[in-house]
């Protein structure tokens, strides 16, 4: 599930100029050279629609539409660097346990869209569909078929982690919450507002909080941009788990349009590549 946060680039990748159009949408000449050269990729021989920007964590992504060849309409997404980061996809292009997962958590609703999220190591898949109650189902599969997680209500966390979110607020108000199924346990990561959001274990203890990436201590950030180089920085969290006896940043990044995260300590020291 995507945050919606602001843009922020490391090194020689520049921040893009473009003019946004009344309808809110972008000319395609007015995206980065290496964003319009995945677009016509991806286009092909089909018809190019609108072009919308939004902010995804430190990033700006540019969602496409498209109307293939034989008529079908679908969209994808592409970010500042160039890289695809996620299309639309029909069901029955998800391989089977991914089908059989998605039809287990609709239990009989509507299917509204299937984004494959393709940037990352492994490939997962963002479902939005309607519930036979009315109530909107989005959650994410990983590739095997495993649900990694699912949106829900705060009603629908334990009360540990709903007195942790309450703690929080300071007058705000929810936006979304994920609950998410790790191997180490359940988690729920927290969107307040386009710039506020934290992780909760399910004990209702904070595991991490977002960062602005202009926020971050000068010595972190000279450790990012020595690290990063011209890749670009995707999401900073301030971690409340000690690694190496110091409470790290998690640093989410991409380089050469590959994942790239790693933890920096908080006085700048490299901690290790993260998986």
């Amino acid at each position: 599930m995507r945050t919606i946060l602001f843009l922020s680039l490391i090194g020689g990748i520049a921040a893009a100029s473009f003019q946004v159009l009344a309808d809110g949408t972008v000319a395609l000449s007015d995206t980065p050279t290496p964003v319009q050269k995945t677009i016509q990729a991806q286009i092909g021989d089909g018809k190019m629609g609108d072009i919308t920007n939004e902010a995804d964590g430190e990033e700006t992504l540019y969602d496409v539409d498209l109307t293939a060849k034989d008529g079908s309409e679908r969209d994808f997404s592409v970010a500042q660097d160039g890289t695809l980061v996620s299309v639309e996809v029909n069901l029955n292009e998800t391989p089977a346990p991914v089908q059989k997962t998605i039809r287990a958590e609709l239990n009989g609703g509507d299917l509204d869209s299937i984004d494959k999220n393709v940037a990352d190591t492994d490939v997962t898949y963002d479902v939005e569909g309607t519930g036979k109650d009315g109530k909107t189902r989005d959650f994410t599969v990983d590739d095997d078929g495993t649900l990694s997680s699912r949106e829900v209500d705060l009603s629908e966390t334990p009360d540990a982690v709903q007195k942790t979110i309450a703690s929080r607020l300071n007058g705000d108000k929810v936006e979304s919450i994920d609950e998410n199924f790790d191997d180490d346990g359940k988690n729920f990561d927290v969107t307040i507002s386009a710039t506020k959001s934290f992780n909760v274990t399910a004990d209702g203890a904070l595991d991490s909080q977002q960062v602005a990436l202009a926020d971050v201590p000068p010595r972190v950030r000279m450790t990012i941009d020595a690290r990063l180089g011209d890749g670009t920085v995707l999401r900073v969290d301030k971690s409340f788990e000690k690694e190496k006896n110091v409470f790290p940043y998690k640093v989410q990044g991409r380089k050469d349009g590959k994942p790239f995260n790693f933890s920096v300590a908080p006085r700048g020291r490299f901690l290790g590549m993260d998986d």
